[in-house]
């Protein structure tokens, strides 16, 4: 019997609208009637703004449900990919944690929890901010965006679980935003569910989405405010055009509709992003690995992504840990660790070409591992590159040549050759980047006209050595 796992998630952030106040109680009230409990990403001044109209009910039907994060301002300028384009991975998780914070601190202060997720408000997605959520203590990304994927399932990103661009057969996306209300749209939203649900097998996520303000409005309050890259002053912001009454009335029945809909499915199971977060826990995370499976994963660096180990997949930065710990406990103890325990470090922060190939001592090797495996532990993070005999080489390279040494000691302790040979690596998960999905993202409305961040791609591609699906719990 399939798991047909459903989320319905909220982007709460049209401070402007008063009328978008009431769109978020009634449709958090909508689910609670039905004993679903939703996901609603807060912005720092929609909440302060609820504040200051002292819409404590809404704050109230708020409590029943999940409270997720969307930005502390989402479209004021510079927005999170505008302030995160030019600088680098280190600063740019420093730079969202100061901008940022404020949002997260008013969400414990109110609700008295932390935001159980993340999402980016439009196309502004940036690699910088997934470490910054980690030391927030957010553990899933919850949006979409085609910048990055993973074979169309949830997937795990610098240390967070990314729940993004669902596909069959692990699930799928549905919008239900400023459609609601007019003839037919539920209907087809209804069929698309059914279509998503008829061809999941094993498991799969749908995933839900809307932007409560939708319901009473006829245009985004930001496309009204902050478009193209304009910034208009807070005393000044305008108000976007509403609907009329009886079509928003018709939105709210339709959303009803839609979840009576979808509960009535056998194999639905409702889910918040905690619960996907307990679902899909990291089975590899601090598991200790014995030299019969580490030989394993090191006969298979040539082409290095990440790989399955039984019922757990490890990424390629783990693989790079676990190969080259073994490597250092040789340099110091002449022979390979029994056992060595997991780690998760980040991926590098720059990119590199080798220098060189060819051959080099087998004493090299050891000894930047050594170093590579106290620079892993101090820093938390692959080393940029590795330098032999005054030669850089890219950690890719050096991960597939010193799988190959760690292949040979392990099938002969003292092997006869002291050399070992440098190679090229062929590193996969770059392709998991989109540059077309960037383009397409870059093209929000609220961006500057002509808006490009090609430094964010760099650095997200960077990071994908972190990268490794999501397995299901038991």
């Amino acid at each position: 019997m399939p798991r047909v796992f459903t989320i319905f998630w909220f982007d709460c952030e049209d401070f402007v609208t008063p009328e978008s106040d009431d769109a978020l109680k009634r449709l958090a009230e909508i689910l609670k009637a039905n004993k679903i409990r939703g996901v609603f990403k807060l912005v720092g001044e929609k909440l302060r703004a609820l504040e200051r109209r002292e819409r404590w009910d809404v704050i109230e039907a708020l409590k029943f449900h999940e409270i997720g994060y969307h930005t502390n301002y989402h479209s004021v300028h510079p927005t999170v990919a505008e302030y995160l384009k030019n600088i680098d991975f280190e600063e740019g998780i420093s730079e969202f944690l100061r901008r940022e914070g404020k949002g997260v601190e008013d969400i414990e202060r109110l609700f008295g929890v932390k935001p159980s997720c993340y999402g980016q408000p439009g196309g502004a997605w940036a690699p910088q901010v997934y470490p910054a959520l980690r030391k927030m203590g957010i553990p899933v990304y919850l949006d979409l965006t085609n910048i990055i994927a993973l074979e169309g399932g949830p997937f795990w990103y610098c240390g967070i679980l990314n729940i993004l661009n669902l596909a069959p057969p692990k699930g799928g996306v549905i919008g239900l935003n400023f459609e609601l209300g007019s003839p037919g749209f539920i209907e087809k939203a209804m069929k698309r569910y059914d279509g998503i649900y008829d061809l999941i097998r094993d498991w799969g996520i749908v995933s839900v989405y809307n932007h409560p303000c939708t319901l009473v409005t006829a245009e985004f309050w930001d496309a009204v405010n902050f478009s193209r890259g304009q910034n208009t002053p807070i005393s000044m912001l305008k108000m976007p055009r509403l609907k009329p009454k009886h079509l928003v009335e018709e939105g709210y029945k339709d959303f009803e509709k839609f979840v009576r809909h979808v509960k009535a499915k056998p194999w639905v199971e409702f889910v918040t992003a905690q619960e996907l977060y307990r679902l899909f826990k990291d089975k590899a995370s601090e598991r200790l690995y014995d030299k019969e499976e580490i030989a394993f994963l090191a006969s298979n660096c040539r082409r290095i992504s990440f790989q399955r180990l039984e019922d757990a997949y490890l990424s390629a930065s783990e693989i790079f840990w676990l190969i080259t710990a073994s490597l250092a406990e040789y340099r110091i103890h002449g022979e390979l660790p029994e056992r060595v325990k997991n780690f998760y470090p980040l991926g590098p922060f720059r990119s590199i070409e080798s220098e060189a190939f060819g051959t080099v001592k087998s004493k090299d090797i050891l000894d930047e591992a050594y170093k590579a495996r106290i620079f892993m532990e101090s820093q938390g993070r692959i080393p940029d590159w590795i330098e032999i005999r005054n030669l850089r080489i890219s950690p890719e390279d050096f991960l597939a040549s010193e799988a190959e040494l760690y292949v040979r000691l392990r099938k002969e302790e003292h092997p006869s050759s002291k050399r070992v040979q440098l190679v090229k690596a062929d590193f996969q998960p770059f392709r998991y980047i989109s540059p077309e999905g960037a383009r397409d993202s870059w093209k929000w409305i609220v961006f500057p006209e002509g808006f490009e961040a090609w430094r964010l791609v760099e650095l997200a591609k960077l990071q994908t050595w972190t990268m490794k699906p999501s397995r299901l719990e038991g």
